[in-house]
């Protein structure tokens, strides 16, 4: 049974342990490095610490760049019409429905009264439009 479960694990099950010594091993290598190439300045931010950025020499040229850029936009607008004959061109009826308005338009009294003859209560921003006859939309 128990060879049965080894050939079931996947390389990493088997791995794990040896892979997370050895890549701990070299990270502890790599910052050993660093810090010992490094280790002038590291010594000198341990003792100086704040003093050492006050010690850091103000740029001597001051010259301040002025630019100015220019810019012209010019937009040309063309009004373009889209029409597509349906059925043909033969006109079609359009039934009547309740369309939703925009905020701060409201129905007129002539059609919520419509709506109520017809057996319709209108919210309120909405509104019943008549039926009408198509054939470009």
């Amino acid at each position: 049974m128990d060879e049965q479960n080894k050939t079931e694990t996947t390389w990493w099950e088997r791995n794990k342990k040896k892979v997370l010594i050895i890549g701990g091993v070299v990270v502890a290598v790599g910052v050993g490095v660093l810090v010992f190439k490094n280790k002038d300045a590291l010594i000198a931010l341990v003792k100086g610490g704040k003093k050492l950025a006050s010690k850091v020499p103000p740029i001597a040229d001051t010259t301040i760049i002025e630019t100015t850029t220019e810019v012209i936009t010019t937009v040309e607008t063309e009004a373009i019409t889209v029409s597509k004959t349906l059925n043909n061109g033969v006109p079609f009826g359009v039934e009547g429905f309740i369309r939703n308005l925009p905020d701060g338009w409201h129905p007129s009294a002539e059609k919520i009264a419509q709506a109520a003859a017809l057996g319709i209560k209108l919210g309120e921003h909405q509104t019943l439009v008549d039926p009408y006859m198509k054939n470009v939309a």
